[in-house]
């Protein structure tokens, strides 16, 4: 009897100096992505590399936030930065803004223009056009002049490297806002309205 009560206190003294399983490191989770997404190419990559896509982006000034859970999904959205003439009255400023339904991939990519400076317009959707097509050339992707819809403020509903692509404009009364939208073919609902609820710069 004595046996088994040493025995039972041995296996719960062994239980209680189990150690909970470590977390993986930020290092080993960002590996892990490297990993996963080796082998895709163009718009594959630039949807299903969240992090390095939101780096990308980065370079261009826009200060987007980590990917996290945001709504009913996930989401990055950038600062507003200057697009033309910044020390004019309003100065034209632009967003980037991502979205998806979950953290392994990205479902939308949207750059936004808010026009208030008519004076300095032109420049700014140059900008803009310059900063997405600079953009795309990371994942080898060619507009093939579609963009050019951006300098015309024309609406546009097509493809862009197999990736679904809208440039829409808005008309306000303060300003109006062109908003170049890229979706994944397999995006889903929710992760697309949370990216239209956060197109204004």
């Amino acid at each position: 009897m004595r046996a088994l009560l040493l025995l039972t206190a041995t296996v719960a003294l062994a239980g209680c100096n189990q150690q909970p399983a470590e977390q993986p490191t930020l290092a080993q989770n960002e590996a892990a992505a490297r990993e996963a997404a080796a082998d895709l190419k163009g718009a594959d990559r630039m949807f299903g590399f969240p992090s390095e896509t939101i780096g990308r982006l980065n370079q261009y000034g826009y200060r987007l936030a980590p990917y996290a859970a945001a709504g009913t999904g996930f989401a990055a959205k950038g600062a507003a930065i200057t697009l033309s003439q910044s020390d004019a009255k309003s100065p034209n400023t632009g967003t980037a803004t991502v979205a998806g339904s979950d953290a392994e991939a990205i479902d939308s990519i949207a750059f936004a223009l808010s026009l208030t400076d008519d004076a300095n317009a032109e420049t700014a959707k140059k900008r803009l056009t310059d900063i997405i097509r600079a953009f795309l050339f990371q994942y080898g992707i060619d507009d093939k002049k579609a963009l050019d819809a951006i300098a015309k403020e024309q609406a546009f509903d097509g493809t862009i490297g197999a990736a679904p692509t809208v440039i829409a404009i808005d008309k306000g009364d303060a300003a109006r806002t062109l908003t170049v939208t890229f979706r994944r073919p397999s995006a889903t609902a929710p992760a697309e309205a949370m990216v239209g609820n956060s197109q204004q710069p």
